[in-house]
């Protein structure tokens, strides 16, 4: 084998770790704030992925501990000595190193498994990984709404003034009562006070993003980027075959089902005896010195009634291990369904927002004024359609974000991030 084929590929694997980290330096307090560098921040710097990385490396270091040797012992007699120091005067002192060998195959099992260990916490770290992650996007697009219903109260606010100075001069001219006016204002107020309640959800959103990313509360965050097409992955059984093959929660059955295979198969050479070995050099007061050695066992059998019942433990502990694998895989299933069903819903009430709701509710608007101007309408109901226009607006923002949601959930059931180019 040669000594340093694994270079290469070690210097890409370091390349590609600390480009997203260098990138995922700094977020922009101001302009667009694309949902890859947050993901790629919040990797960085999260300190629950952090500990779960540092948890993984801690599992790693177990299985060469398991699999080593007990330390060899060292002793030292003395035999019959007239005084208790010096031992000079002894008939003979001994010096002894001892060596316990367990039966061959046993530390062998014991380090595969801490391995298996190391492969569940590495699953853990994965899971960890994708639970914050989808908190991370949902907090994103939380922050996005905000945005987007800031936008349409400000929007509202000044068709709401346009319409108070429009009902005012009717008033100044004799074409309007005095309750169009007051009625104006009232819906001018009532905007303004969702503008200001909206500002404040708004840092309620950022302050939970910046925690995520380990961040102080008052940092500033630039504009989430709106979202692209709803496009919806599947079918179901290609995601469901992607969820067991990706998904951390399985991987951890698996390892865990593992573990206890090899728990098995300990328990059953826990009927072999180890052994102990001794070299031995004598010091003679009278005599000429020499070398001794002795080898020792463990008798298994006398006691054999304690290694049936821990047989037993692992038999029932392995049979556990492979319901649970069973109970994850069905579990797994059923969530990819219902987060693909919930992405469903949210991408059929977007699009019928955007494609049938948003344009009615805006010709409608557009409409009664055009008949309010011309006397044709009353202005009661020119609000109703301005409310109207208002809640169809934050509806289809809504309707975007929980698509975006679902997204992210989806992506956590099915153990891994989708393209979102792919179709149907």
């Amino acid at each position: 084998m040669r000594p340093y084929r694994h270079i290469p590929f070690i210097a890409t694997a370091i390349a590609a770790l600390v480009c997203p980290l260098a990138r995922a330096e700094e977020l922009p307090a101001s302009g667009p704030l694309p949902l890859g560098d947050v993901v790629a921040y919040a990797r960085a710097h999260n300190p629950e992925l952090e500990a779960a990385r540092q948890r993984q490396a801690a599992a790693r270091a177990v299985p060469a501990q398991a699999a080593a040797w007990d330390d060899p012992t060292l002793a030292a007699e003395s035999w019959n000595s007239p005084r208790a120091v010096p031992y000079d005067a002894a008939e003979n002192n001994i010096l002894k190193l001892s060596q316990r060998l367990p039966f061959p195959g046993k530390l062998g099992l014991k380090g595969r498994m801490a391995e298996r260990d190391a492969d569940m916490a590495a699953a853990d770290a994965r899971m960890t990984e994708l639970t914050v992650l989808e908190s991370v996007k949902q907090a994103y697009w939380d922050l996005w709404l905000t945005d987007r219903h800031l936008a349409v109260y400000t929007r509202d606010l000044e068709l709401a003034r346009e319409l108070a100075a429009g009902a005012a001069g009717r008033y100044a001219v004799g074409m309007g009562g005095q309750p169009d006016v007051l009625r104006a204002e009232v819906e001018r107020t009532h905007i303004a006070t969702r503008l200001v309640t909206t500002r404040l959800e708004r840092e309620r959103a950022a302050a939970r993003l910046n925690e995520l990313l380990s961040r102080g509360p008052e940092e500033p965050l630039g504009t989430p980027v709106d979202p692209g097409p709803a496009h919806l992955p599947g079918p179901l059984d290609r995601l469901i075959a992607l969820a067991r093959e990706h998904h951390p929660e399985l991987a951890v059955r698996g390892a865990a089902v593992a573990r206890e295979q090899d728990d098995v198969a300990l328990a059953r050479r826990s009927y072999l005896p180890d052994f102990d070995l001794t070299f031995e050099r004598f010091y003679n007061r009278v005599g000429r010195d020499g070398y001794g050695a002795m080898i020792a066992m463990t008798l298994p059998l006398p006691f054999k009634y304690r290694r049936d019942a821990a047989l037993d433990e692992a038999h029932a502990r392995l049979a556990g291990e492979e319901a649970m694998r069973r109970r994850a895989e069905d579990r797994t299933a059923a969530a990819v369904k219902r987060s693909l069903a919930a992405l469903g819903a949210a991408a059929a009430e977007r699009e019928l927002l955007a494609g049938t709701h948003l344009p009615q509710a805006e010709q409608s608007f557009a409409a009664s004024r055009e008949a309010y101007v011309a006397g044709n309408l009353d202005f009661t109901a020119l609000v109703d359609t301005l409310r109207t226009i208002e809640s169809t607006h934050l509806e289809h923002h809504e309707a975007a974000a929980a698509f975006e949601k679902a997204y992210a959930s989806l992506e956590t059931a099915v153990g891994g991030e989708l393209p979102r180019e792919e179709r149907p």
